[in-house]
């Protein structure tokens, strides 16, 4: 009994972590949807993209694959300028059809998503 118990609180803390995370940075889920956001604390946010898929990231930029309304395009986002006041498109830059977001991570140097 005891290590189903452990094993059913493992599994739940598990679920309730972040997808994703890099801080200020979180993958959260609002009105039944997934978002990359900007945490401002106690589990409020700022969305910045919606329904992201893939998710790369480095000093400057954080690349993403995202698929809101089942149509999928590139973005990134300025991490080196953005802040907790700043709006959800200030430093969020796209979309961008694949050939554009290739030429993008070769121009900017953007983390590269696979």
């Amino acid at each position: 009994m005891t290590k189903k118990l452990i094993l059913f609180i493992s599994l739940f803390v598990l679920g309730c972590s972040p997808l994703w995370e890099e801080p200020p940075y979180q993958v959260y889920f609002s009105d039944n949807s997934k978002k990359l956001g900007y945490s401002i604390g106690e589990g409020a946010f700022i969305g910045r993209i919606n329904e992201p898929k893939l998710i790369a990231s480095n000093d400057k930029y954080i690349s993403v694959l995202a698929c809101p309304e089942n149509i999928c395009s590139y973005f990134y986002i300025d991490k080196v300028n953005d802040h907790k006041y700043a709006e959800h498109n200030e430093f969020v830059f796209g979309p961008y059809t694949k050939e554009e977001f290739t030429a993008l991570e070769l121009q900017l140097a953007l983390p590269k998503l696979k």
